[in-house]
């Protein structure tokens, strides 16, 4: 995750002139638990690991993705998505 965050800041705004620390002190690279943005961009993320028994899922997940000819995180924004209509929660 190092290279994203480093090259996030490095190209931020605030990093480059700016200077505000309490900008900063908002971002995700800084407190990923509660942030109101990424290197002053609108972007909310979520880290998702598989480790242990947990990577055959993942290994299921990224076949379904190819097979429909899609990146993982596009296919389970939409698996997510879509249970998010079936409960009614959109």
């Amino acid at each position: 995750m190092l290279p994203a965050k480093s090259w996030s800041c490095e190209h931020c705004e605030n990093w480059n002139s700016i200077k505000d620390k309490s900008i900063c002190l908002s971002c995700y690279w800084a407190y990923p638990e509660s942030y109101t943005h990424i290197a002053m961009r609108q972007v909310r993320r979520i880290d998702l690991i598989w480790q242990g028994k947990d990577v055959e899922i993942y290994e299921i997940l990224k076949q379904q993705a190819i097979k429909l000819g899609k990146q993982i995180p596009e296919f389970v924004k939409e698996i997510i998505e879509r249970e998010m209509r079936q409960n009614g929660d959109s």
